[in-house]
């Protein structure tokens, strides 16, 4: 595990959908979760539409074939 934190690319579908499977071990994600996405090319707006269960989640953007680099990590709680 990188720190608590998974990442990498994947490209949309002709819908503008993907999904994205991590590894065994990422089981250990316990929420909250923190999802990182940017759109590589071509630009489009990226988001999660479905949250990690079973090991993927899913992304979509608002045109197809968009390749997307994406990181997920446990969400940091704040100190009082």
């Amino acid at each position: 595990m990188n720190g608590g934190a998974y990442h990498g690319e994947v490209w949309t579908d002709g819908n503008g959908f993907a999904t994205v499977r991590l590894p065994a071990e990422a089981g250990l994600l316990e929420p909250p979760l923190e999802y990182e996405l940017r759109d590589l090319e071509p630009s489009s707006s990226a988001r999660v539409t479905a949250e990690l269960e079973d090991g993927r989640f899913t992304i979509a953007t608002d045109q197809p074939h968009v390749k997307v680099a994406w990181r997920i990590s446990r969400r940091k709680e704040e100190r009082k």
